[in-house]
C-alpha cells in the first residue's frame, strides 16, 4: 500500500521528475488557503459510482466543472453518484487525499480512470502526493505513464467537463 512515504522514492526510481511542496491541508477543491507558488495546474479528482457499484476515478482540472451526465454518455453506464468513504477504504485513501496515485492501490484494477481530453492541454498538473497536506507539480505524462504502470487504462473523454 502506498503512502505519500513510499510514493516519492517510487517517482525517484522510476525518474520522475516532480516538485513536492507543503501546505495546509486542501480538501474537496476548496482552495481559501495560501498555498506556494505551484507551477502544474491543479487537478481535482472525484471517484465515482453508478448503479452496477462499478468505481471510477475522474481526474479534470480544478477551474473545470464536471458535467457527470455527459460522462456517463461518453462512456456509455448508467447514471452516475459519488462514492462512498468506504469505496475508498480498499485503497487506504480517506476522502480529500484523492489523486491518480492512489490507483498504484488498486493492484485488482477495480477503479477506472477517466480523464476529459481537454486535461491534454495541460503538460504540467499538480496533485496530492496521497496525503492533502503535500502537492507535486509533475508533467501529466509523466503521471500517466505511472497509471499505465500501474495496469490501469485511461479513458480519455469528450463532453465530461464545463470550462469555467
Amino acid at each position: 500500500m502506498y503512502i505519500k512515504d513510499t510514493l516519492l522514492p517510487l517517482l525517484n526510481s522510476y525518474s520522475i521528475n516532480y516538485q513536492l511542496y507543503a501546505h495546509e491541508a486542501i480538501a474537496h477543491g476548496d482552495i481559501e488557503i495560501e498555498l506556494p507558488d505551484m507551477k502544474g495546474t491543479m487537478l481535482k479528482n472525484l471517484v465515482l459510482t453508478n448503479k452496477r457499484k462499478d468505481l471510477y476515478l475522474f481526474t479534470l482540472p480544478l477551474d473545470f466543472r464536471a458535467n457527470l451526465k455527459g460522462l456517463s454518455d461518453a462512456l456509455g453506464v448508467p447514471r452516475f453518484s459519488f462514492a462512498s468513504v468506504s469505496d475508498l477504504a480498499y485503497m487506504g485513501i480517506p476522502p480529500g487525499h484523492v489523486s491518480p496515485f492512489c490507483l498504484l492501490n488498486d493492484p485488482n484494477l477495480q477503479v477506472q480512470y477517466v480523464q476529459p481530453i481537454e486535461l491534454d492541454n495541460f503538460d504540467l498538473v499538480n496533485c496530492h502526493p496521497l496525503d492533502n497536506h503535500f502537492s507535486v507539480d509533475i508533467k501529466r505524462s509523466d503521471l500517466e505513464d505511472l497509471v499505465k504502470k500501474s495496469g490501469h487504462n485511461i479513458t480519455k473523454v469528450s463532453g465530461a467537463v464545463f470550462a469555467n
